[in-house]
């Protein structure tokens, strides 16, 4: 599949969550922290590769601890919410959501969007 056609379908998986309600940005990243399916925008790439670092170290931290990866990482911070999921072994997403965003259904929708990226990679 040609890359501009794998961006496409990246696009359309990432649409569901794009809509939701309080969901100001979205990027999907390899783990290393550089962006799939897109051209990094102002924030999109800085999004993504100190997300990789946040996932990272806590995944670090939780199989030192209870030889588990954790589900997600949220910073909660003055301008909003910042929350990444592991995507499998090869990708993540971060989502960046408005300050008063309600993120039990955000986070359902990024559960099965990380699901369907893993169909995928």
């Amino acid at each position: 599949m040609t890359e501009k056609k794998m961006s496409d379908v990246y696009n359309k998986v990432l649409l569901d969550l794009k809509k939701m309600n309080g969901v100001k940005m979205i990027a999907l990243a390899g783990r290393d922290g550089y962006l799939i399916g897109e051209h990094a925008t102002e924030g999109s790439e800085m999004l993504t590769l100190m997300s990789a670092n946040m996932l990272r170290a806590a995944e670090n931290a939780t199989n030192k601890l209870e030889k588990v990866n954790p589900n997600r990482v949220i910073v909660d911070y003055n301008g909003g919410k910042l929350i990444t999921t592991s995507a499998g072994s090869k990708a993540l997403i971060s989502v960046m959501a408005t300050n008063n965003a309600n993120l039990d259904p955000i986070i359902k929708e990024i559960e099965k969007t990380a699901g369907k990226i893993k169909e995928i990679l």
